[in-house]
C-alpha cells in the first residue's frame, strides 16, 4: 500500500472518530468504536508493511560486488494472511480446508503446518513471490499433535487435526464458543429488561474489548458475527 493510501485511511479514521464523538445512542457509539479500532489496526499494519518494504528495497539496492555480469538479486516476497476457511469433522479428525490458488505448484517442502495441542499455523513459502500464513489459536479441545497432518490438493490445503477423543466439537475454537455464549446470554437478558433499555449495548462493549485484545482468529470471528448481525437487522426493501 502506498503512503497516499495510508494518508487516506488516516483521514477516514479522523472522520470516524468525529462521528463516534458526536453519536448520542449507546449502541451507535459501540458500533463506531469497533470500526475505529479496526481502522487503527489496519493503518498500523499497513505502516509496518511499508516500513518493511522500504528496508527490503534498501538491502536489495546495496551493491555487493563490482562485476559486469548481471545476476538475479533477491526477490522481495510479501506476506499474505489467509482468513477464509471451511471445516468439518469425523469421529477422529477435525478437517480444515484452506483455499490457496496454485498451491499445488510449489514444492511439498514449501507447505508446512506447525501443530501444538491448542493451535496450528500453516505457512506456504514462495508461491508467486508471496508467503501465505494461516493461524488458528485457542482450539476448542486439545488435539493429538503426532497424528495431525496436512495434504496439498488442487488450489487447496487440507489440514487434519487428530482428536484426542471422539467427542463432537460444537465449535472450532474457544473464541467461537465465547461469541455464541454471548449471543445466548444476550437473548436471555433481553427477556429481562424493559423496552426502554438497550440489551445489545453490553454485548457490543464486550465484543469491542475482545476485538482490541484478540488474536487474528478472534478478530475474524467478531467481524463475521458483526456482519451477520448487521445483515439480519437490515429492513426489507419495498418493491
Amino acid at each position: 500500500m502506498s503512503r497516499e493510501a495510508i494518508d487516506n485511511l488516516t483521514l477516514d479514521l479522523e472522520e470516524m472518530r468525529k462521528l463516534a464523538a458526536s453519536a448520542q445512542r449507546s449502541r451507535v457509539q459501540q458500533m463506531l468504536a469497533i470500526d475505529v479500532r479496526k481502522l487503527e489496526t489496519d493503518i498500523q499494519r499497513q505502516r509496518d508493511l511499508l516500513a518493511a518494504q522500504a528496508s527490503s528495497e534498501q538491502s536489495v539496492t546495496r551493491p555487493v560486488q563490482q562485476t559486469p555480469v548481471s545476476a538475479p538479486g533477491d526477490i522481495r516476497r510479501y506476506q499474505v494472511e489467509l482468513k477464509e476457511y471451511a471445516w468439518d469433522q469425523s469421529d477422529k479428525f477435525i478437517k480444515i480446508f484452506v483455499t490457496v490458488n496454485g498451491v499445488q505448484q510449489v514444492p511439498e517442502d514449501n507447505v508446512n503446518v506447525e501443530f501444538t495441542e491448542n493451535s496450528f499455523q500453516l505457512v506456504i513459502s514462495d508461491l508467486n513471490n508471496k508467503d501465505y500464513i494461516f493461524v488458528v489459536n485457542h482450539l476448542l479441545n486439545p488435539i493429538d499433535v503426532e497424528k495431525s497432518y496436512r495434504r496439498v490438493k488442487s488450489d487447496m490445503v487440507a489440514i487434519y487435526l487428530a482428536k484426542q477423543g471422539p467427542a463432537k466439537w460444537a465449535h472450532l475454537t474457544l473464541t467461537a464458543k465465547r461469541l455464541q455464549d454471548l449471543k445466548d446470554e444476550r437473548l436471555s437478558d433481553s427477556k429481562k429488561v424493559s423496552n426502554d433499555a438497550d440489551p445489545s449495548a453490553g454485548l457490543m462493549n464486550i465484543m469491542q474489548q475482545l476485538y482490541e485484545t484478540g488474536d487474528p482468529e478472534t478478530k475474524r470471528m467478531i467481524n463475521k458475527a458483526w456482519h451477520e448481525s448487521q445483515t439480519k437487522q437490515k429492513p426489507p426493501t419495498l418493491e
